[in-house]
Formats: C-alpha cells, sequence, structure tokens
C-alpha cells in the first residue's frame, strides 16, 4: 500500500500473515497502520519500529501493541564510508557485472546461498539435516525483478572474478544519495573460493564507492548469531559496529 501526496510517494506499508511493515511520514503513518492492522484482520501482529519514528511508536502502542520481555532490540552492523584498498589473491579482481552476465550471475548467487554448503556451525545439528537437493529460490526472474528496483545501480552490482575469468562472488550495494547510506543485500561467496577474503574486499569496495559518492555509512542487516556466526564475524573483523536500531511491538489476536 503507498501513500502518496501531490503525486509523490509519502510512505508505504506492508502485510506478510501478521507482519507489519510501515514507513512513512508523519502525516501518512496512521492511515497505513490503520490499512495495515485491518487487512491482517484479527491474527497475532508484530511490528518493528525503528529508532527516531516517535509517531509510529506512539500509534503502535494507542493501537494495543505491547513490547515482550523476552524479545531482543533491532540491531543491524554499521560501518564508516572510507576509501579503501580492498585485499585480493593474486587474479581475483572486483568490477561491475557487464551487459549480457546475467546469467552467470544467477548462477553465482544460487552457488553461493546453496543452503547445505553455507558456512554454518561444525556442531550444528540442523544444519547436518539440509538436503543437498535443497536449492536457492533465486532466479533470473527474480533477479530482473531486482534490476529493476528502484535504487538499483548496476555499477553497485559488484561481482568477483578469479583468475580463470569465471564469477565466484557477488554484492548488490544499494545506495541512497539521500541518506548518505549504502545497504549490502546480499553477499555470497562460492563454496570453492570461501576464505580467501573475498566477502572482506567487496565490503572494503563498497565503502569506498559510498565514500567517493559523497556518503557517510555502510549498513549490514545482520548481528552476530551462534546458529550462523560467519557472516557477522566476517564484518566485525572489518570495522562493522553492531548498532541498535529500534524494537519489536506485538499484539495478540483479537
Amino acid at each position: 500500500m503507498l501513500a502518496k501526496r501531490d503525486g509523490e510517494v509519502v510512505g508505504w506499508a506492508g502485510v506478510t500473515g501478521g507482519e507489519l511493515i510501515v514507513q512513512a511520514e508523519s502525516n501518512a503513518t496512521s492511515a497505513l497502520l490503520e490499512w495495515a492492522v485491518g487487512v491482517a484482520q484479527n491474527t497475532a501482529l508484530r511490528i518493528a519500529v525503528y529508532n527516531g519514528d516517535e509517531v509510529l511508536r506512539t500509534l503502535v502502542l494507542e493501537a494495543g501493541f505491547t513490547r515482550l520481555p523476552s524479545d531482543e532490540p533491532l540491531v543491524g552492523m554499521f560501518r564508516s564510508a572510507t576509501v579503501e584498498k580492498p585485499v585480493l589473491p593474486d587474479g581475483y579482481r572486483i568490477r561491475s557485472m557487464h551487459d549480457g552476465e546475467e546469467a552467470e550471475r544467477v548462477a553465482v548467487h544460487r552457488a553461493s546461498w546453496h543452503p547445505a554448503t553455507l558456512p554454518w556451525p561444525e556442531d550444528d545439528l540442523l544444519a547436518h539435516t539440509i538436503s543437498q537437493d535443497a536449492t536457492s529460490r533465486f532466479t533470473a526472474a527474480h533477479f530482473e525483478q531486482v534490476r529493476q528496483t528502484w535504487l538499483h545501480n548496476q555499477q553497485l552490482d559488484l561481482v568477483v572474478e578469479a583468475p580463470d575469468g569465471t564469477l565466484v562472488a557477488c554484492c548488490t550495494a544499494w545506495w541512497d544519495a539521500a541518506t548518505g547510506c549504502a545497504e549490502i543485500e546480499p553477499l555470497g561467496v562460492i563454496p570453492e573460493h570461501r576464505r580467501k577474503g573475498l566477502a572482506s574486499a567487496l565490503c572494503m569496495e563498497v565503502c569506498t564507492q559510498v565514500a567517493r559518492r559523497g556518503g557517510n555509512q555502510v549498513f549490514i542487516n545482520t548481528w552476530p548469531r551462534d546458529d550462523y556466526p560467519a557472516p557477522a564475524a566476517t564484518y566485525l573483523a572489518i570495522g562493522f559496529v553492531v548498532t541498535r536500531r529500534g524494537s519489536v511491538y506485538h499484539r495478540p489476536a483479537q
């Protein structure tokens, strides 16, 4: 659901099951929240409220939402955007994806996110039950949707090219000049080329690209997790800092 004023989008809301998302200018927040709650009907509801959005926080409290004592805060990982020199193994290079490489770009993503070969902890029992036949849901059609999305910039759709010319890692940076921040989402390295510093190098390249565009921050929507620690450990090692972003509010089924 979009909210517009004088033809310009001033907010939006979405509903997936009982998960509500509302992001809007203050004068559009109330109508969008009311719409989202109505669409979700009588299910148990959950909504994230980010730091600084006191209008939405007040409205969700008035609508009967509360915080659960067991809830952890919403966090993410941020790093200053600085000009860096990515360190790569000999023969590897980072560049933007080229036109005509869409199929290979999708293949790299799918190989990087093959469920059974993700860098799970060795003692994770659940990881050992994942079928080798399980695959990523990312397809050429999904990638085309990504490329048509507002803020997508092919110059910031980065790949790592191996010495033999094949693509072995990928990373999309979503740069927003209005906020001076870019989000990395997603980033993946195919199993055969992990532990070479490629993920770190991609992050450093994004920091450089953002700094050169006048930005100040790079964001990754993850955090240290016991069940999947490898990504956050990489980001912490190159200067990303875990930062509280907000809180989750709940309302029971009515």
